[in-house]
């Protein structure tokens, strides 16, 4: 397993720091629900991570790996990170099957047709590999990016608010699906949520974002409804 550190981490936008003086430690194999409040800078948090953001500074180093360090000029591009992203829209590509997308994400990763359709069908999709996006429901769109993040053979899996527009039978599935699938990952895996029951699903570990700083918490949700 490998720990997720981030050092140090500043990003300014439009003249302000959304991040300043960043720093905490994510335990690989385990999941953490990063919690704060909207505008905080969670969704600047993992691009920074994924590399679709450039840190003014600081350091990003997965196990003994340096993605990204100010200082000492290191910044790996973002295929090359390890990092299966699940994002908010889900941005799955409508004109290719279930299949198809896995394998186009494996390629780089020697994922061949059988380590395909074996991923499809850990998330419960073997049988449907043939059906593009707009022939699967909420849910099981929710698990083809998943699978999608996977099999690029990801050393660490973010996801940023995947479940807020599914119902809540559907919600619960995906609990089971990503406790299940989290301890397969080497390093972290990262979930966003605003959602207080996502949080107690699945947080084994929490972080909190507050004035451009990540704090350890516990249970930050307690006393406040739901915004998902």
């Amino acid at each position: 397993m490998a720990d997720l550190t981030v050092q140090d981490l500043r990003v300014v936008r439009d003249g302000r720091p959304v991040l300043d003086g960043c720093a905490a430690r994510f335990p690989g194999g385990r999941r953490t629900v990063l919690w704060g409040r909207s505008g905080a800078g969670k969704s600047t948090l993992l691009h920074s991570i994924a590399g679709l953001v450039a840190p003014e500074a600081g350091t990003i180093q997965l196990g003994d790996e340096v993605l990204f360090s100010r200082s000492a000029g290191v910044d790996r591009p973002p295929h090359t990170r390890g990092v299966g992203f699940v994002f908010q829209d889900l941005a799955l590509w409508p004109h290719l099957s279930a299949l198809e997308q896995v394998e186009l994400v494996g390629r780089g990763a020697a994922l061949d047709r059988e380590g395909a359709i074996s991923l499809l069908d850990s998330v419960g999709l073997g049988s449907l590999a043939s059906r593009r996006p707009g022939q699967l429901s909420g849910g099981e769109q929710q698990r083809l990016a998943i699978a999608r993040a996977l099999a690029g053979r990801a050393a660490l899996l973010i996801l940023d608010e995947p479940f807020s527009s599914v119902d809540r039978g559907t919600r619960l599935a995906l609990h089971k699906l990503l406790r299940e699938l989290s301890p397969r990952v080497p390093g972290p895996t990262i979930y966003v949520t605003h959602s207080s029951e996502d949080a107690r699903a699945l947080a084994e570990n929490v972080l909190s974002l507050e004035g451009g700083r990540l704090v350890a918490s516990e249970r930050p949700w307690e006393g406040q409804e739901d915004q998902a």
